[in-house]
């Protein structure tokens, strides 16, 4: 038998950015979360999709904060979203949903300023109407369960200029959101 050659170290975070950039992303926006104690923070909300053959869609909505000092810390935003496994939406989620799975993506690729949560959401059909569902049942439904509230969705193909770069959203240069458009531009180049 023939040795194999040694297999390369694992990397979470080169493997973590290769999944994420297969993603078919749908849209973005920022939100304003305030947790039970009062805390308040800004964050943006990537939503991809995901098509399965032989399946419905998938909806992966990715969380993400500024966790740097001074702010909101990972430990309380974990407590607070974790309040999604108590009470699990079901209704008000649309048509043909199965259920929810969380992921801790800061975990996994070792990122440390920049809280990130991913929700998967699984429907048993292939999501047509995919603004309608986000914006009417999605998203009320989140904002309500997790106390928060979301900017005007910013939708991907429209976001994009043909010649040029991607141009950011009015809400992002108000106090507040610098942090997160500096995590924009790195989402970007990495």
């Amino acid at each position: 038998m023939k040795d194999l050659p040694p297999s390369p170290e694992f990397d979470p975070r080169k493997a973590y950015h290769a999944v994420k950039s297969r993603e078919g992303m749908l849209a973005f926006t920022g939100f304003e979360l305030t947790t039970s104690t009062n805390d308040t923070t800004e964050g943006i909300l990537k939503i991809s999709v995901h098509r399965a053959p032989y399946r419905g869609d998938t909806l992966i909505l990715t969380f993400i904060v500024d966790a740097d000092a001074g702010r909101l810390d990972k430990d309380s935003l974990t407590r607070h979203f974790d309040q999604l496994e108590v009470d699990r939406p079901a209704a008000g989620m649309g048509a043909d949903y199965e259920g929810l799975n969380m992921t801790c993506l800061d975990c996994i690729g070792g990122v440390k300023r920049w809280f990130i949560k991913e929700l998967r959401l699984a429907y048993r059909k292939p999501i047509e109407q995919k603004k309608t569902l986000l914006e009417r049942d999605v998203l009320p439904q989140l904002g309500h369960l997790l106390n928060c509230r979301f900017e005007p969705l910013e939708w991907w193909p429209q976001a994009r200029p043909a010649g040029g770069a991607e141009p950011s959203p009015d809400w992002i240069d108000q106090p507040g959101w610098k942090p997160l458009k500096s995590f924009l531009s790195w989402w970007r180049d990495s």
